[in-house]
């Protein structure tokens, strides 16, 4: 299980390291579509393998995903609020996070416990799927601006 855990944590510390290069040569919806994309792909393939080592590259796939998309998400709340309150914006995000990590758990636990956990982590891949095409559509909309 640390192999698995390993791997995602190697891949948050590789992609944010090199977060500032990708930070120059992608724009911060580019970058939210495609990490949403590669943990999508993560999610569907998790429940497919029982090895430890392809966990471990599923993980380190999923980290690759997920370490860009928070301070990305960051640097667009902070270039797109309002003048004087990104405070507010960063605060709203705060609430959204903090309620998912209440209310996830429990529903997918719920789910998890009835259906079995392919059904939870493609659930999760969806939620994952449809967030990357709205950020895809923000993305075309920003070109297009």
């Amino acid at each position: 299980m640390g192999v698995v855990v390993a791997g995602l944590a190697a891949a948050t510390f590789l992609v944010r390291t090199a977060l500032p290069w990708l930070s120059r040569h992608l724009r911060e919806w580019t970058t939210i579509t495609l990490t949403m994309a590669i943990a999508c792909v993560a999610y569907v393939l998790f429940p497919l393998v029982t090895t430890v080592p392809l966990l471990a590259a599923i993980a380190f796939l999923l980290g690759l995903g997920l370490g860009a998309t928070q301070p990305s998400i960051m640097a667009l709340l902070y270039s797109h609020a309002p003048e004087g309150r990104a405070g507010e914006a960063v605060g709203v995000r705060a609430v959204v996070l903090n309620a998912s990590h209440t209310v996830l758990p429990l529903a997918f636990g719920g789910v998890g416990a009835a259906l079995g956990m392919m059904p939870v982590f493609w659930a999760m891949a969806g939620l994952l799927a449809v967030g990357g095409v709205a950020a895809d559509r923000r993305r075309r909309a920003s070109l297009g601006a």
